[in-house]
């Protein structure tokens, strides 16, 4: 158990060792970053109906986040970044029998790290060259983070708020919100140009998320992106990608999570190999009274989950106008997105939407639901009432875009042993839950961060039929976050 946290200090050790061999060179001196993260969570789940389970507590969790990185001739940059990461008053009785599982992530901490509380591991150790052969265009490789959509970042504050909020990491990102996060090992080479950006990389994910052993890579798991990010006209900002992933885990170890009878997926032994096209398209224009917003994203995705065939969608479709000049900034928008789902558990067809790796939590910020089978409209404010200090409303209608299939949860693969994603039963209903949140940010210096959180969940039939003891859940934190 302690073999690999020393191996990662000793390598801190190396580099250490190394700094006055840098100056020798005249080289610029390394730069060192440091980042605390602290955060107190509660979770009142919804009620099992079960005696005895800790449906409602309350725990702390640490994340440090420490990195040097500096210049290597020719045209050449290095990191390397540790990650410390510590639980306090995490639930001891917190999972209840099926189908009701994990009630919070405390549970899902608890049961998959047992009575281990803490880790240090390998957060990132890469090599960058840029200008390859003259040219605008760089070669990252090693271990590093990775989120799909934040390649040639917009200018524009409305487009860059949207791309970052709203379009990045809906299908592969590192799991920020959690402390252990996930990195991703490989390579990825990207070339710049007046015309957009070009974007490749092929990749294998860390254990992480909510395992605490987050050096190991998941060496059954590989993806490769490509994506081209350009802006038709400059109110405007779009991307084309492409992506194919593939999942090689098999049962016993890790048996897939979807609508057919258990004993069906058990004997699945055949990996998942999915390609997905898609894109988004986003734009502002001035109105009257200040400025008008709208968002297209989409994908397409076919190929094999195990034995079945898979075809599956997603479509997101999203609109707002921001009046700056009124006490406050309020920015009023409105959306929906769905989820394709899958109406026959019988067949030789797959039509669950699949989200991959992805940073689920930015798109279910009380993170109870995912982007699988799942029907989402949506109404957001958000209000600007001084310069530090910034507060987000959000309230969702939510349904199972099939009541044939399964309720789903969670963000991806984290170990050898979870599929990564669960799903409850529907109990052939599809009205799934509202939810209403509300955050308070604010920055009282450029790198200092505090961020209150509520959310309220009331569920409805979906919810009822794993949850008999109660439909209401509330999800609720206070976090600090400081950079040096």
């Amino acid at each position: 158990m302690r073999r690999k946290p020393m191996r990662t200090v000793a390598l801190c050790g190396v580099l250490v060792s190394a700094f006055p061999l840098a100056a020798q060179g005249q080289r610029p001196a390394p730069r060192v970053e440091i980042m605390e993260r602290l955060r107190i969570e509660h979770w009142a789940f919804f009620d099992p109906g079960i005696a005895g389970v800790d449906r409602s507590y309350t725990f702390a969790a640490s994340l440090l986040r420490v990195g040097v990185g500096g210049e290597a001739k020719p045209e050449g940059e290095w990191q390397f970044e540790v990650s410390q990461v510590l639980f306090a008053g995490l639930p001891s009785n917190a999972v209840a029998p099926a189908p009701a599982g994990d009630l919070g992530f405390g549970a899902t901490y608890r049961r998959l790290n047992g009575r281990r509380d803490g880790g240090l591991f390998l957060k990132q150790a890469f090599y960058r060259r840029r200008n390859l052969a003259g040219l605008n265009s760089w070669l990252r490789a090693g271990r590093f983070e990775f989120g799909e959509g934040g390649e040639r970042m917009p200018s524009h504050p409305t487009l860059a708020w949207l791309r970052r909020a709203r379009v990045m990491e809906r299908l592969i990102g590192p799991f920020g919100f959690t402390p252990i996060q996930r990195s991703f090992d490989g390579v990825e080479f990207g070339r710049n140009s007046s015309q957009g950006a070009f974007t490749l990389a092929l990749l294998r994910p860390t254990r992480g998320a909510f395992d605490l052993k987050g050096n190991d890579q998941l060496r059954r798991i590989t993806f490769a992106y490509a994506s081209w990010a350009f802006a038709p006209e400059p109110q405007s900002d779009a991307r084309l990608f492409a992506l194919h992933y593939r999942d090689a885990r098999r049962p016993p170890e890790v048996v897939k999570v979807d609508n057919r009878p258990l004993a069906a997926r058990q004997a699945d032994g055949e990996p998942l190999a999915i390609t997905t096209l898609g894109g988004h398209f986003l734009g502002w224009r001035r109105t009257r009274e200040g400025r008008g917003d709208f968002l297209l994203w989409g994908a397409f995705q076919w190929g094999e989950w195990g034995l079945l065939n898979h075809r599956a969608w997603g479509l997101a479709l999203e609109g707002g106008h921001q009046w700056p000049q009124r006490p406050g900034q309020p920015w009023l928008r409105v959306g929906y997105f769905q989820g394709s789902g899958d109406g026959d558990p019988n067949d030789r067809r797959h039509t669950t939407f699949l989200q991959m790796l992805p940073t689920a939590r930015n798109y279910a910020r009380t993170p109870l639901f995912n982007l699988m089978n799942n029907r989402d409209l949506f109404l957001q404010l958000l209000l600007r009432p001084q310069p530090s200090v910034s507060l987000r409303l959000d309230w969702h209608w939510l349904w199972l875009a099939h009541r044939n299939d399964l309720w789903y949860a969670g963000g991806g693969a984290f170990n050898n042993s979870a599929f990564g994603f669960v799903g409850r039963p529907s109990g052939a209903k599809a009205r799934l839950m509202d939810l209403a949140d509300v955050s308070l940010e604010w920055r009282p210096r450029p790198q200092t961060t505090w961020t209150l959180y509520l959310g309220r969940a009331l569920g409805r039939e979906v919810v009822g039929s794993s949850f008999p003891g109660g439909r209401r859940a509330t999800f609720a934190y206070l976090e600090w976050l400081q950079r040096w």
